[in-house]
């Protein structure tokens, strides 16, 4: 006899500049799921991060796949409140969610705390990893008090370069010419600029600061090869396992938003020609990055590969993309995973988390009566 169709939420759009890769990360993922296991139900958010029904959620997600722009529109109903009891509701009813809003409200831990508040199942990392790996910054930080290597850089707040612009462009000439801008909490490369000379840095800074309100400065390192390593989780408590290499390959200055999803030219080869032993010193590095922000479920970490065989993390996505331009989905088919299975694995390994925290013996005033 078949087993029971089970219902998987996916969570989509939201408020930050990657509205559009997680609409197609969401369609993706929604199209390769096991129909006869799952029934998906779209939870669809718009970019004033206003939830849609599910039934206007799919309506959006038709006209999309009929050739309507990439975006969720505002809901018909005005609800006074960001999310209708409805929704809520139907929220509840999910054996579990698959959150793929990327960046800010989705890959931060605010949509990850929703779920918990909620008590529902989701897939991949919780609130804590997921805020730490959103925010370069402080994961940059972990990552050296670790051991891991990451470039040089500099952290700058809205205040010191409202205060004395001069005095952060002076900063920031420090490491030398060309150097990374980024904004520090941001995805899909928006927002970050290389720039060659300080004539060229106040509008670089600027730029940054729109998407948030600290912002790194980077060393950029020269000659250097972009490779990514996807980290999933087993199941039972089991070690993480990282994937075949993955390496980027562009055109352009650097591998920013129009290059990872609009120039034809970009290359995504997997697996990657590495040296064997550089290859495992980095996938060791992903899993050692892993479980620094005590991460679950995947991981996209991204290097710089120097042609001496010198690493740095660059950075590390709890919610990577899986669009046809992304590579955490590639690497594992190239393991022998396809995207429908790993699919499951996610799903599996976020019930599984979920169950097993209700199975803890409480340690709170009940247990101590």
């Amino acid at each position: 006899m078949a087993s029971e169709q089970r219902i998987l939420g996916v969570v989509l759009g939201g408020a930050s500049a990657e509205h559009t890769i997680s609409v197609r990360s969401a369609r993706a993922v929604m199209a390769a799921v096991d129909a006869d296991r799952w029934r998906t139900v779209p939870f669809a958010v718009s970019r004033s991060g206003r939830w849609l029904t599910p039934e206007e959620s799919g309506l959006t997600l038709n006209a999309i796949e009929l050739g309507a722009p990439e975006e969720i529109p505002e809901p018909h109903a005005r609800h006074s409140a960001l999310i209708a009891p409805a929704t809520v509701a139907a929220l509840l009813q999910c054996d579990a969610v698959f959150p793929l809003i990327h960046g800010s409200t989705g890959e931060d831990g605010m949509l990850q705390g929703f779920l918990e508040t909620l008590d529902v199942p989701y897939v991949g990392s919780g609130v804590g990893a997921s805020a730490i790996a959103m925010d370069k910054a402080r994961c940059k930080q972990i990552m050296r008090d670790v051991g891991i290597p990451v470039a040089p850089w500099i952290v700058v707040r809205c205040d010191e370069w409202r205060d004395d612009p001069t005095g952060v462009v002076r900063r920031g000439s420090e490491f030398g010419y060309p150097q990374f801008v980024k904004p520090s909490r941001g995805g899909s490369s928006i927002g970050i600029s290389k720039i060659d000379s300080r004539e060229e840095a106040a509008e670089a800074y600027a730029g940054a600061f729109a998407c948030d309100s600290e912002i790194l400065i980077e060393e950029a390192m020269s000659a250097v090869r972009e490779i990514e390593c996807g980290v999933l989780g087993s199941t039972s408590q089991g070690a993480p396992v990282a994937s075949s290499l993955g390496e980027i390959r562009t055109k352009r200055e650097f591998y920013d938003y129009t290059a990872k999803y609009e120039d034809p030219e970009t290359e995504l080869i997997a697996p990657a020609t590495v040296d064997p032993i550089v290859g495992r010193r980095m996938q060791d590095l992903a899993l050692r990055a892993w479980r620094a922000v005590g991460a679950e479920g995947m991981v996209r970490a991204d290097f710089l590969l120097g042609a001496d065989g010198q690493l740095w993390l660059g950075e590390l996505n709890t919610i990577p993309g899986f669009t046809s331009a992304s590579m955490y989905p590639r690497v594992f088919e190239v393991d022998g995973l396809p995207l429908n299975e790993l699919i499951d694995r996610l799903v599996a390994l976020g019930i599984e988390r979920h169950q097993r925290r209700h199975s803890r013996p409480s340690t709170g005033r009940e247990a101590r009566r």
